[in-house]
């Protein structure tokens, strides 16, 4: 207790005051019984639940943290709308938080469930500042005819998603996250399977600054009549708005992968493939014409790897795809052809998919030569985390590949049979 209390102070250092809230409560859902008085405690006395916690949160000054319980299902069954203060409904954020599992191993992380909410999970309100969920699973969320089905994010706020699962949450838009303009969201080391919208954004919808790194976005779903994205990136008409997606893989979803009008798409270092309609798609509107750029990225096997409109393309950059496609030709440093990657991939902690390089596949050292870093060439670390760069082909030079995924030197099998990876 002594120990995790120290790390966690240690993390939120600079703010100017901090409580930590231990939720100790998690197969019931009852509200704070005193918001305010700084003690975690339900009406009934002697337990924390998340409401209640999130309730005292927002009642003190400065940031403050929740500490969630290992390998416990904390359900939210609290229903009620038109309230913001938490009490019923979804989880209201209003005020600098970070919310999370800090010790122990992915198989601990606990998993909030919002199956008997017929809401969202959490809402973050406009104005909250920095609010951030490390090391859990939202799943069962829903905000049917509303945006986000695990996350709602109003304006002005500064969101981090670290090592979050989301599965089975649906929504209108942003199956399971929704982020509005003016604020800004980095999404890491994170996974999106499973989650559902109506009209936009099967796993995610962006109206602001979104960055996604050494991510999996796989298996959602789309009810619109075209495109029937995974993910969503739309104009903010207040400010500037961009989906930057590194090191990360976004395969096998329900039609598009990605899916942007108006909004500046970066890509680098990551794997678009298997998705039957667009891998990633790309537009302009009428006062707005965004920018494009792809780096050593795949575009692989979808039903076509890039479509766009009129847009400013910055693309010869070491990238490789099954078609030709409108997003870039084969150039000096671009490739049409397979890259003969493997079937899916699963890390050892059941977490990330993906697909690596397979017997004498083209991606591997290919990527551009400079050294892994800012800039030109790639990133410092692989999806996994494994390091760039390495000499997958054994030539006696070590390159990155081209891709989210960077094969390992020691790698004696390439078929799919190898275990090893």
């Amino acid at each position: 207790m002594r120990n995790l209390i120290f790390i966690l102070m240690a993390l939120f250092s600079t703010v100017s005051y901090c409580a930590i809230f231990q939720v100790n409560l998690t197969i019931q859902d009852h509200p704070d019984g005193n918001p305010g008085d700084g003690i975690c405690d339900i009406p009934s006395g002697g337990f924390c639940t998340l409401r209640a916690a999130i309730m005292e949160s927002n009642a003190s000054a400065g940031t403050d943290i929740i500490t969630l319980p290992a390998n416990a299902t904390i359900r939210l069954a609290i229903t009620g709308s038109n309230e913001n203060a938490a009490a019923t409904g979804d989880l209201d954020i209003t005020s600098p938080i970070a919310i999370g599992f800090f010790t122990g191993s992915t198989q601990s992380y606990p998993t909030i469930d919002a199956t008997n909410l017929n809401d969202r999970a959490f809402h973050v309100l406009s104005g909250s500042g920095v609010v951030s969920f490390t090391n859990l699973k939202i799943i069962n969320g829903s905000a049917d005819f509303s945006n986000g089905g695990a996350i709602n994010i109003s304006i002005n706020n500064q969101v981090t998603i670290n090592r979050v699962w989301f599965e089975d949450n649906t929504a209108d838009s942003g199956g399971a996250v929704y982020i509005s303009a003016l604020s800004e969201l980095d999404i890491v080391d994170s996974v999106f399977k499973g989650n559902a919208a109506v009209s936009q954004g099967g796993a995610l919808t962006s109206y602001s600054q979104t960055q996604i790194d050494k991510s999996t976005i796989f298996d959602n779903l789309n009810f619109n009549a075209f495109p029937q994205e995974a993910i969503f990136a739309g104009l903010d008409i207040f400010g500037s708005s961009e989906l930057t997606l590194r090191n990360s893989t976004v395969f096998n979803n329900s039609e598009t992968g990605i899916y942007s009008v108006a909004a500046d798409v970066s890509i680098r270092n990551s794997t678009i493939s298997n998705n039957i309609g667009f891998g990633l798609s790309i537009n302009p509107s009428d006062t707005v014409t965004p920018d494009l750029r792809i780096r050593n990225s795949i575009l692989s096997n979808n039903g076509v790897d890039c479509g766009s409109g009129v847009v400013n393309k910055i693309t010869d950059n070491w990238n490789i795809a099954t078609q030709s496609t409108i997003c870039f030709s084969e150039m000096t440093t671009n490739l049409i052809e397979d890259p003969k990657l493997t079937s899916i991939k699963v890390d050892a902690d059941n977490w990330h998919r993906y697909y690596r390089p397979g017997f004498f596949s083209p991606v591997v050292d290919s990527a551009h030569p400079t050294a892994p870093g800012p800039g030109i060439g790639c990133d410092a670390e692989d999806q996994r985390g494994v390091t760039r760069a390495q000499d997958g082909n054994d030539d006696g030079t070590a390159r990155c590949d081209r891709g989210a995924i960077e094969l390992l030197e020691d790698v004696i099998y390439y078929d799919d049979f190898d275990i090893a990876y």
